[in-house]
């Protein structure tokens, strides 16, 4: 009676413990599932993030860039009306 009674509680524990693997892996899934989409939704959030840094950046050294490059050109333009009044000159 007692191998029956052992092999029983043994019996019970083995079906115990196959349908805590079966909801632990229905439940570990959805987790799973759960936290890959909010992982997801963070990475956008961040990609956002850096993309509006990254722009604001760009946009300050593009305006720096235009503003160095009138500079120049304003340079150019003095240095090519200079050298056209000494031509000038010197061709009278």
């Amino acid at each position: 009676m007692t191998d029956l009674l052992q092999v029983t509680a043994l019996a019970g524990a083995a079906i115990a413990l196959a349908g805590g693997f079966a909801l632990g892996t229905l439940f570990g899934r959805k987790l799973v599932a759960d936290l890959a989409t909010m992982v997801h939704a963070l990475d956008s959030r961040l990609g956002s993030v850096e993309s509006a840094v990254h722009g604001a950046a760009v946009s300050a050294q593009h305006t720096a860039a235009l503003e160095h490059h009138a500079q120049a050109t304003e340079k150019l333009a003095a240095a090519i009306h200079s050298s056209a009044g000494a031509t000038a000159t010197a061709a009278k």
